[in-house]
């Protein structure tokens, strides 16, 4: 008798002592509960189903005993290749709305809270080491190591403006109603701000790679040189940009990530809009829209866009009911959709995100997280659905393990160096994982936590 053969006996022995031989289990079962009265029929159900877990219970020892010597291996997504990133990388930064205002807290990969700040941080440096907050007509540089102000600038003109980094992390625009001013973070100098003659809505500035360009996108896009010194109007598109009417971004970068994105060739704008489910690609030197596809959604605050490292692929993975879309970026195509893990949440738990922190933040919760080195994507539910992490193997989409699966989250990041995936869950309560799944530590923050601010990458 082969050793398959041999457990299979085991697990019949051990069912066969609490009920009938296996293969007449559900035959009888079914004709007990034909000939029970109608009014018994819940107590028979309730009877077969206690029958039924003592014998699982019984078939699971067996099965785990005779088992254990061949357990497979802990799923790791430790990248292969060591990532060296900068001071403050890995270090998570966390919002939370406060009665007495935002509060920022800084968590290291061994759980300790290395800093807080009291302030809006809006954006994060592309790599990771700078946070930035406009208050007022100021901007606010902090480290991302430890939370200290670094610096202090001053824009006159442009109080209660919105803003946005270059993709280098050098320069800084700042967007009002109907003018832009940029600024170099290296010197601290300023342009005069420019008028460009249309409102602007959501987070509508872009910075090209060494600040050439800067692009207002609203219900058309406005484009404007920077020749070192000033910036100037250069053209205009002469109908739509994005079906958004403008790069909709809601609270502090999304609550985790840039629903847009300049391609390599510097000159294709991808943006997802998250109230029509369509991705757009817009080239900015012909200023005109090129291509869009639209994804199948359940609701628009279930959405969460995230590109791949290297910015060719968009995964949008709706929290709400675990699907994910994969868009080749450079080839502007669905490549396939799939489900990354199957969730069971309220259908009605959203609308009470509304009226809570989360509708600060855009009412889009972080629910997927690529890996730096592209190979993994975390996956999580939503709106107080169980099920863990999900670990989907991206090259080929494969579900290859899940952690934590009787617990709910709301939101995941993953550190610069891929060796550490921050967890925030329902409670405001932080976990930290490695990339084995083990736990690190888990931590108590402040009320109303909803979301991780992630570097910037227009």
């Amino acid at each position: 008798m082969n050793p398959e053969d041999a457990l299979r006996t085991e697990i019949h022995q051990a069912l066969d002592g609490v009920g009938e031989p296996t293969p007449e289990l559900l035959t009888r079962i079914a004709q007990r509960l034909h000939a029970a009265p109608r009014r018994r029929r819940f107590l028979a159900m309730a009877q077969v189903a206690a029958v039924l877990a003592i014998g699982l219970a019984l078939g699971t020892v067996v099965f785990a005993t005779h088992r254990a010597r061949v357990t497979p291996a802990t799923v790791t997504t430790s990248p292969a290749t060591p990532i060296v990133p900068g001071p403050g990388a890995n270090i998570a930064w966390v919002t939370s709305q406060t009665t007495a205002g935002d509060v920022d807290t800084g968590i290291d990969p061994t759980g300790h809270v290395v800093g807080r700040i009291n302030a809006p941080v809006d954006l994060r440096s592309p790599d990771g080491a700078q946070l930035y907050a406009l208050a007022g007509a100021e901007i606010h540089i902090y480290s991302a190591t430890d939370g200290r102000l670094e610096n202090i600038i001053t824009l006159p003109l442009m109080a209660g403006g919105l803003e946005m980094l270059s993709p280098n992390g050098r320069y800084l625009a700042v967007v009002t109603k109907t003018k832009v001013q940029l600024v170099d973070l290296s010197s601290g100098r300023l342009t005069d701000p420019v008028d460009f003659g249309a409102p602007a809505y959501g987070v509508p500035v872009i910075v090209g790679p060494q600040a050439q360009q800067v692009y207002v996108v609203g219900g058309t896009v406005t484009k404007l040189a920077f020749d070192g010194a000033r910036l100037r109007v250069e053209q205009r598109s002469t109908g739509p940009a994005v079906s958004c009417n403008g790069l909709v971004v809601g609270g502090p970068n999304s609550a985790g990530g840039l629903p847009f994105r300049v391609l390599g060739d510097g000159r294709t704008l991808v943006a997802f809009c998250p109230g029509d489910g369509r991705v757009t690609w817009f080239d900015l030197i012909s200023m005109t829209v090129t291509h869009e596809v639209a994804i199948s959604q359940r609701n628009p605050f279930w959405v969460s866009p995230v590109f791949s490292p290297d910015g060719n692929t968009l995964y949008l993975h709706e929290g709400g009911t675990g699907a994910l879309h994969v868009v080749d970026l450079l080839h502007q195509k669905i490549v396939t959709s799939t489900k990354a893990a199957a969730v069971d949440s309220n259908p009605l738990a959203w609308l009470g995100s509304l009226l809570v922190a989360p509708a600060y933040a855009g009412g889009i919760d972080r629910t997927a997280a690529v890996s730096p080195d592209g190979t993994w994507l975390y996956a999580i539910g939503d709106f107080g659905a169980p099920g863990g992490v999900s670990l989907v193997h991206l090259p080929d989409l494969a579900v290859k393990g899940r952690w934590l699966p009787d617990v709910s989250f709301n939101s995941v990041w993953v550190s610069a160096d891929g060796r550490t995936i921050y967890l925030l869950g329902n409670g405001d309560e932080l976990r930290v994982l490695r990339p084995d799944g083990s736990q690190v530590a888990k931590l108590s923050l402040p009320a109303n936590t909803f979301g991780f601010i992630v570097p910037t990458v227009p």
